[in-house]
């Protein structure tokens, strides 16, 4: 009889309990709210590591995962004179040509290089047309994509958007290293005197037209 009365002073109680407040949208009394509402871990703080740190440095020599194989490869090229000749003789684009990939590097140059290198490749952008008639100074003008940096490989384009060269800052930070390759397929249609791989060229020259 004590232990039927018993739960039957427990279940009153909770009834009770549960039945306390006049608001009509409260869940009531929350028996152990912190089975209900974890408490929050601040931000980089990890309370089970020694150091409190929880943000840790990967261990050395890792990458990230990742299933894009372009984006997600590491550069390994260094940003040296050697490593940017070890560029141009062995990176090479990984990405097919296509008039598409053409199309989009095109949108990225516009958006990113025109100022300076011009429409056609040949430095005469806007910015650079402003600079040099301000301080006459013409070594601001980049070399032109059709005569000066005709014969300029595809691993030293990558390599210098990536890093940066000369007058030029890298370009690493606004761009993924796929729209690089894009970028490095349009520079090169600029440099075939806008020709896709495997078009002839003509040149005329002053005796003669030279197939290229």
């Amino acid at each position: 009889m004590k232990y039927t009365l018993l739960n039957i002073t427990a279940m009153v109680s909770v009834l009770t309990l549960a039945s306390c407040g006049t608001d009509p949208l409260s869940p009531g009394v929350e028996y152990m709210p912190d089975m209900y509402r974890s408490p929050a871990q601040e931000a980089y703080l990890d309370y089970n590591n020694p150091n409190n740190q929880s943000a840790r440095q990967p261990v050395a020599g890792t990458i990230p995962f990742s299933a894009d194989l372009i984006n997600g490869s590491p550069f390994e090229y260094p940003n040296t004179p050697e490593a940017y000749e070890a560029a141009g003789a062995n990176l090479k684009n990984p990405l097919p040509y296509s008039d598409v990939t053409k199309e989009e590097g095109k949108k990225l140059y516009e958006t990113f290089c025109i100022q300076c290198h011009g429409a056609a490749g040949d430095g005469d952008g806007s910015v650079v047309k402003i600079l040099t008639e301000k301080r006459d100074n013409y070594s601001l003008k980049p070399p032109s994509y059709s005569k000066q940096l005709a014969n300029l490989p595809e691993g030293k384009i990558f390599f210098s958007i990536t890093y940066g060269k000369n007058n030029m800052g890298s370009h690493a930070s606004q761009l993924t290293k796929e729209e690089r390759w894009k970028v490095a397929h349009y520079v090169q249609f600029l440099m075939r005197g806008g020709k896709a791989p495997g078009e002839t060229t003509t040149v005329i020259t002053d005796s003669l037209s030279v197939v290229k």
